[in-house]
């Protein structure tokens, strides 16, 4: 019986070892913000980012849209940048939208525009999307999205999207453009 405890008790010890091991290279294993597209926070957490979209405004917005009336300025265009906040497994996430940036080259980093990130805090091993839309000049085509006292990731920024003009024209609306209509029938010629 002696013998049976005492390899019940090496069995005991091994699993034991085994699990200290796992929870070790657990608690040891740096943040998951190496890669491309990724951030760390101060507090542990990770910013993901999405993705980066062109975020130009229809020049003439339908009444009741809730479209913004600020203006971009000349030489800039508006992006915006999809994220998801992580809070680590182990403590909540504390963050401000005013601590992100984006940096161009050639211009000095620029706070987000708006955003779309509300409140403040993570709890613990919870997760967050939501959008800062930043002005950038027409021609930057990349930048670095950086969170003061945290990391930074180099991001792709998107042209502008093209408008045309036939696009832009009302008479080019509704029904009946392009082809017949019950007031102006086709005809046709034998």
């Amino acid at each position: 019986m002696t013998k049976r405890l005492v390899r019940l008790a090496a069995v005991a010890a091994g699993v034991a070892a085994v699990l200290a091991g796992a929870a070790w290279a657990v608690a040891s294993a740096p943040p998951p913000d190496a890669g491309p597209g990724r951030l760390a926070l101060p507090d542990g957490g990770v910013v993901a980012v999405d993705q980066v979209v062109s975020a130009a405004r229809p020049r003439h917005a339908m009444p009741g849209m809730g479209t913004d009336a600020d203006p971009v300025a000349e030489g800039e265009r508006r992006v915006s940048i999809d994220v998801t906040l992580r809070a680590s497994a182990d403590q909540p996430l504390a963050y401000a939208v005013d601590r992100f940036s984006l940096q161009v080259p050639g211009a000095i980093a620029r706070k987000p525009h708006r955003s779309v990130l509300p409140g403040t805090r993570l709890p613990a091993d919870t997760q967050l999307s939501g959008t800062l839309i930043f002005d950038v000049p027409v021609e930057a085509t990349n930048g670095v999205l950086a969170y003061h006292g945290g990391g930074s990731t180099e991001v792709v920024l998107p042209p502008e999207a093209a408008r045309t003009p036939a696009a832009d024209d009302p008479a080019n609306h509704g029904p009946g453009h392009g082809g017949p209509t019950a007031a102006s029938p086709a005809t046709n010629d034998k």
